[in-house]
């Protein structure tokens, strides 16, 4: 049982609104990049925070700074974590989102992250992981849904692999897809 799926009282229940006394409240613009084969780009890093296996995949992006928006936040990521450039409005409507209670297995602090997505076509020729503001996540993979259901180091959020099947299926949304952690 990981720390989000811990049964609480309906009325103590952390949310994306009221995380908790104790939660820091940490929000997130995430990237899809979706190459021609149906794959996004995945990192791979030692665990960091509790019960999710030693080692697990994630996407691109990282924390939204004081006033900008998500897509401005999630452009700023990829340039600084893939030394690729897009404008704001090159990443279009977000396409999901995620609320996780996380804790660090660092500190033992609890993460309230709520997490944005953004969907953008891009290609391993598009990318480089020399950025000098980026330390280098331990490795990188481009991944299907398929591969993601294979993989042994755990997919975060778990949700990605079935919102990658629809975006593929369907195209972007009308209004983002909540996808479970």
């Amino acid at each position: 049982m990981t720390i989000a799926e811990k049964p609480r009282p309906a009325a103590a229940r952390p949310g994306p609104d009221d995380p908790g006394p104790k939660a820091i409240r940490r929000r997130t613009a995430r990237a899809l990049l979706l190459d021609r084969d149906g794959r996004v780009l995945l990192f791979n890093r030692e665990a960091k925070i509790r019960d999710v296996g030693d080692r697990y995949f994630y996407t691109p992006g990282g924390g939204i700074e004081p006033g900008e928006s998500p897509a401005e936040a999630a452009a700023r990521e990829l340039h600084e974590e893939l030394d690729l450039r897009v404008a704001p409005s090159d990443l279009g409507e977000p396409v999901a989102s995620c609320y996780s209670l996380q804790q660090r297995i660092d500190t033992g602090a609890f993460v309230a992250a709520d997490d944005t997505f953004f969907l953008l076509s891009a290609s391993a020729e598009d990318v480089s992981f020399t950025s000098p503001d980026h330390a280098a996540p331990a490795g990188h993979a481009w991944l299907d849904p398929d591969a993601m259901d294979a993989a042994t180091d755990r997919i975060l959020p778990r949700g990605l692999p079935d919102l990658l099947r629809r975006l593929l299926a369907e195209g972007p949304p009308g209004t983002p897809i909540h996808i479970r952690w």
